[in-house]
């Protein structure tokens, strides 16, 4: 029995820990999307339609190949300040941004606090730029059987969320997971940058959430990325995040303006 056939039949047996109902709304999906949307990226070129092309790897290398050619913030990266602008529908804010590495955001605007959706879409953005050790090589992930999705080769993974991903031409370009309050978050990459290192950003995204009991659609989100460079470093530019609910649309866009790369004797 090969081991593919033993992870899937893992993944098929394997019931998911019951989760609480986590973060809601724009803010959830500000913070859950984000976590999936930044492992894009492979080493290898991936053709969905040919067996040879991924088979020649395990699931999890190809995953981990994915993860690793992500454009991330260099080792010597401190962190950065800047101006931001944030419009969420018809009202403007204007304030400042500092995050130093690994994980210090400070967002601060005038006359009143920032939207916790604004900050956690923010913080998830710059997050998931900063590297990790994970290594895909060790989780339980497995082969779906071979298809022709445009969205690339499927793998399946055994963990709570009971993640699937599609890679194809070395970037994950579709990833969907279940949570605790019986949704499931499907993520559409429409659209990536090449940067010079020949590693990838995600421009355009189209997040779902449905609901897993009656498959209707709970949330729509389209999410609209621009990266500035500065000193070897991808910075964000804009993002603008158009959400559809019940009944309307709502729109924010958050700019960041005025960069300025901190220094070790800054960054405390």
């Amino acid at each position: 029995m090969s081991p593919n056939t033993n992870i899937l039949r893992q993944l098929e047996q394997r019931r998911p820990t019951p989760r609480k109902a986590g973060l809601r709304g724009a803010i959830g999906i500000a913070l859950l999307a984000s976590a999936m949307i930044y492992a894009f990226g492979a080493l290898l070129s991936v053709n969905a339609g040919s067996r040879a092309a991924t088979d020649q790897v395990t699931a999890g290398e190809l995953l981990q190949q994915a993860r690793e050619n992500r454009e991330v913030f260099s080792e010597g990266f401190v962190g950065f300040r800047s101006t931001l602008s944030v419009r969420v529908d018809g009202t403007l804010m204007r304030g400042t941004c500092t995050f130093r590495m690994p994980d210090r955001l400070e967002v601060d605007v005038e006359d009143g606090k920032i939207p916790e959706a604004v900050e956690a879409t923010i913080r998830s953005m710059l997050m998931h730029r900063v590297p990790s050790d994970r290594d895909s090589t060790d989780e339980a992930v497995g082969y779906a059987a071979m298809d022709s999705d445009p969205m690339g080769r499927q793998i399946a993974m055994a963990d709570s969320y009971r993640s699937v991903y599609r890679i194809r031409d070395g970037q994950i370009l579709k990833v969907s997971r279940g949570f605790g309050d019986n949704s499931r978050l499907v993520l559409n990459v429409m659209e990536t940058e090449t940067t010079v290192s020949g590693r990838y950003l995600p421009r355009h995204v189209f997040a779902v959430r449905f609901d897993e009991e009656t498959g209707a659609i709970r949330e729509a989100w389209s999410y609209l990325s621009k990266f500035q460079r500065l000193g070897g470093e991808y910075l964000p530019l804009s993002r603008q995040v158009v959400r559809a609910g019940t009944g309307d649309t709502g729109a924010t866009l958050i700019e960041w303006e005025d960069v300025e790369l901190l220094d070790a004797e800054s960054s405390d």
